[in-house]
């Protein structure tokens, strides 16, 4: 395949991770879907669909067990942090808070993995506070900042530890047993934390089992099958850059079907997390070696 059709598999799968944002908005919004039974009836479907079409064939090991089950918890926190958050605010401000794992990467790698953080990335840290300052409301004390803008930024953090977790276990297990662990230990996860609502919180309305599928089959297993496929044609700075336009197309969707639009200060600060992103992620700065679909 040539490079210009992979690149443009990834912008496709860019857009698609976007256009989840949007999707868990309305399902969680109006409370037809409570948040945990959302994701436990997604990874559910999810784990079985990506073991189907990922097929393991080595044994599963301890490797892949431990690492499956970090990776598992971290972005359990990831996508319930997320979701929830959604439940408070807006797609686009959820996909630039959410985007700032980018810049925290290479801070948690320096602890966990004893690499040297690159010169950019605390330049890019710059424009990043300032742009998380804004979107979150500027001149807010944090107590008068949005409960959801609070909760997505845990989930940032989250997927922080599971990238770090990939990158780190991808070099000693099997990837296909991680991808289906992972998805196993947040269905699970999921489950259990529906015992602490007032119901499973799934609605069977038509169009809520069609999103929902959407998010299983189309944004968690198909997106990474193209993900895994076209990433090797292309370099990893590049395929870098082509992820960063994520929260793009979360805003952009958010706002062509439903009207969400962004304010001033939030324009501004969704500039800013941009530019600290391209600083980031250039090729001399954070290059992690996998993304997390959204």
């Amino acid at each position: 395949m040539k490079r210009n059709s992979a690149e443009a598999l990834l912008l496709i799968t860019t857009a698609i991770w976007g256009s989840t944002f949007l999707i868990i908005k309305l399902l969680v919004g109006d409370g037809a879907n409570l948040p945990f039974g959302l994701l436990s009836a997604r990874f559910i479907i999810a784990t079985i669909t990506t073991a189907i079409v990922l097929r393991p064939k080595k044994a599963l090991g301890r490797e892949e067990l431990i690492g499956g089950l970090i990776i598992g918890i971290a972005a359990f926190g990831g996508y319930a942090f997320q979701t929830l958050g959604l439940v408070h605010t807006t797609p686009a401000k959820s996909g630039f808070i959410t985007s700032l794992f980018v810049l925290f990467v290479p801070l948690v790698s320096r602890v966990w993995e004893k690499k040297t953080i690159p010169p950019p990335v605390w330049i890019a840290l710059i424009p990043a506070g300032f742009g998380l300052w804004a979107i979150s409301g500027a001149g807010l004390s944090i107590a008068e900042i949005n409960a959801g803008d609070k909760i997505t930024f845990l989930s940032a953090i989250s997927y922080t530890f599971q990238i770090v977790g990939i990158q780190v276990y991808t070099q000693r297990a099997d990837w296909r047993w991680l991808t289906v662990l992972q998805f196993a230990v947040i269905a699970v996860g999921s489950t259990f934390a529906t015992l602490f609502q007032p119901t499973y919180g799934v609605s069977w309305e038509r169009m809520s089992l069609v999103g929902i599928v959407y998010l299983a089959v189309i944004a968690s297993t198909g997106a990474l099958g193209i993900q895994m496929f076209a990433q090797k044609f292309t370099t990893t700075p590049r395929a870098s850059l082509i992820y960063i336009a994520e929260p793009i197309f979360a805003a952009g969707f958010a706002w062509a079907i439903m009207g969400f639009g962004m304010s001033g200060w939030e324009l501004v600060g969704a500039g800013a997390i941009m530019l600290s992103m391209v600083v980031g992620r250039m090729p001399w700065g954070v290059r992690p070696v996998a993304v997390t679909p959204s």
